[in-house]
């Protein structure tokens, strides 16, 4: 029996430049080169639930973590 599994993965940028809406970043060079991201600063990863939705949770989430390193 085959499994096929497909997910539908976004990667969501929040930077100090645009804390309150986030970029969408593929896995293409030019997404990232045209985005917020910058390899020279501090990258968090937050991973939630398989099926959680992007919620207001995680802008608030977001933007404490960049206050946090900001105040560092």
């Amino acid at each position: 029996m085959a499994f096929s599994c497909h997910f539908k993965v976004k990667f969501l940028l929040y930077t100090r430049a645009n804390s309150l809406s986030p970029e969408i970043v593929t896995n293409k060079n030019l997404s990232i080169q045209a985005s917020n991201f910058s390899s020279t600063r501090k990258t968090k990863f937050i991973i939630h639930g398989y099926t959680d939705k992007h919620g207001p949770w995680m802008i608030k989430m977001a933007q404490a973590i960049i206050e946090r390193v900001k105040s560092q």
